[in-house]
């Protein structure tokens, strides 16, 4: 296996990460649980606007688990059509006519599975969230510098450490490819340079970026329309997990805090 990327140094317990069952994701899960010493909790997103062989997601997560233990990954669907509604599908013309740009669908769905990875964080102690976004895929929308930016800022204010590590540490797809490789990891059926098929579901809703995957032709992204959609739409978000706080009886504060005080005992340890 190539050399562990530095995102897992900085790991003081598990990891939950945005799963679609591509290559990318697939290959942040593995190299987060490579020491043994955290587990991987998958979360592959359910929108409701027809989302076709998300099941295939489950297959590449079972390939995982049966290279690096069945008891170090974890892999649940979580349905985000209620919050993916309230942020983006209810708005999206009036959005298109705000920010002058079709990135709505694909902005709120991200907006949508950070906030519910949020709160199942929350709920079990995971101070990590670790989301696929790519080398050579920085011209998406959710990518863009500005929009992790915004990520991370968000959550963080629950405690939480959001992660893009394929961005971060400059990790090309070849060495995506070879990881799983050598560890025995179903990869899917390689298309053109970037892309696979077979590990993963197909949205609907981003037939916008077909001339993408078959062309190479990228979607041209306003970075800061971007934000400002990101910025406008988070009290939702915070709304949300206030609101699903009112009814499960849980302290916020408290579960925010036991997240904090996992970083706050690692920086004892290193001071």
């Amino acid at each position: 296996m190539p050399g562990i990327p530095r995102f897992v140094d900085s790991l003081v317990g598990d990891v939950s990460v945005s799963y679609s069952g591509g290559l990318d994701s697939t290959a942040v899960a593995l190299w987060a649980i490579t020491d043994g010493k955290v587990r991987a909790h998958l979360h592959t997103l359910d929108h409701g606007y027809v989302y076709l062989f998300n099941s295939l997601a489950g297959r590449t997560a079972n390939s995982l688990a049966r290279s690096v233990g069945e008891d170090k990954v974890f892999h649940q669907f979580i349905k985000t059509r209620d919050l993916f509604d309230q942020v983006a599908m209810r708005s999206l013309l009036a959005d298109r006519k705000r920010y002058g740009q079709w990135f709505g669908c694909c902005l709120g769905c991200t907006l949508a599975i950070i906030t519910k990875v949020v709160l199942y964080n929350l709920e079990r102690g995971v101070p990590h969230i670790c989301f696929g976004s790519s080398v050579g895929g920085e011209y998406a929308v959710m990518s863009k510098p500005g929009s992790v930016a915004l990520f991370k800022e968000f959550c963080a204010e629950y405690g939480i450490d959001y992660l893009a590590p394929l961005l971060d540490d400059n990790i090309e797809k070849s060495v995506e490819r070879r990881t799983l490789k050598d560890a025995g990891v179903f990869a899917g059926i390689r298309f053109l340079d970037k892309h696979s098929f077979g590990n993963q579901g197909y949205c609907l809703l981003s037939l916008q970026h077909l001339p993408d995957v078959l062309f190479n032709v990228h979607p041209e992204y306003e970075p800061d329309a971007a934000a400002r959609f990101i910025t406008d739409k988070l009290p939702i978000c915070r709304e949300y997990i206030a609101e699903q706080y009112r009814g499960n009886g849980r302290s916020l504060d408290e579960d925010v805090a036991r997240i904090r005080e996992l970083f706050d005992a690692t920086r004892g340890r290193t001071s």
